[in-house]
């Protein structure tokens, strides 16, 4: 058995994906690590990324067709035997002790199920990658700029506006783009839900974990880069041009959908809220 598996799922992007894997040879890893790069678009991406052989992971290459995000994720998973398992995005440069301090911390906290740590851009300001679990219109809220300035209040509660990001707490959900499970608690929510294409399938696996009883923690004393591209970022009016935004909208009512009617979990942060 592996003690760490990593998933990187790319829609042909050999460039990200060579300085991802350059930024983990230079990291702390487990002895017995195992890296999956999917490409699940343009065909023949991986053929672009430089294969070192004399790397401290076991790195393994797979070509599928594009089915969505989830779907990608989903496939490196029932390969991988890791005792623990993160997803982490392309864009990621994860730094030498990130995945350390994130691996000590979920084996010493045995109600932990999800971990994920502080990500920056590369201007340095911190990404909200940590959230309450959206309610209601959030999302088009988020999206409005004149609703964003009347519901103030309840963006400041949805994006946790008041949160230190130094600061190591349970959180409702962290975003896609960098998550560790702990084997037990993936095997006990996953696969990731396959009718969710690009969007809100981390919400999902974070709610699942929670109604669980695995907690959500978010370790501010972990970082890494992220050179994200805000694929959902935009507004009402880019909502006729930008398929990403459509996607998201899309996702957001299968979410909504799905858990209409039900209460939160009653552990999670902001439940109690």
């Amino acid at each position: 058995m592996m003690d760490l598996s990593i998933v990187i799922l790319h829609h042909g992007s050999p460039k990200e994906v060579t300085a991802n894997l350059e930024a983990l040879r230079h990291v702390i890893l487990p002895e017995k690590t195992e890296v999956f790069v999917v490409n699940n678009g343009r065909a023949g991406a991986n053929a672009k990324i430089p294969f070192e052989r004399n790397l401290k992971f076991d790195l393994k290459f797979y070509e599928i067709p594009n089915k969505g995000y989830p779907q990608g994720n989903n496939y490196a998973m029932k390969m991988a035997r890791g005792k623990a398992l993160c997803i982490l995005n392309p864009d990621i440069q994860v730094e030498k002790n990130t995945f350390k301090v994130l691996l000590d911390y979920l084996n010493n906290h045995k109600r932990v199920g999800i971990v994920g740590p502080r990500l920056y851009y590369p201007d340095g300001q911190v990404q909200d990658n940590y959230r309450n679990f959206p309610r209601g219109f959030d999302l088009i809220v988020k999206r409005t700029g004149l609703l964003r300035k009347i519901f103030a209040k309840r963006m400041r509660h949805y994006l946790m506006w008041d949160k230190d990001p130094y600061e190591t707490e349970a959180v409702d959900w962290l975003t896609g783009a960098f998550q560790i499970y702990s084997r037990k608690c993936w095997d006990n929510i996953g696969p990731k839900d396959e009718r969710f294409f690009l969007f809100m399938s981390d919400v999902d696996v974070c709610r699942k974990a929670w109604k669980k009883g695995y907690e959500v923690h978010f370790v501010g004393d972990a970082q890494a880069l992220h050179n994200d591209e805000r694929l959902s970022a935009g507004g009402v009016v880019d909502f006729f041009k930008k398929r990403t935004l459509r996607l998201h909208v899309k996702d957001a009512v299968h979410y909504y959908l799905k858990y209409l009617g039900k209460r939160l979990p009653k552990k999670c942060p902001s439940a109690s809220m």
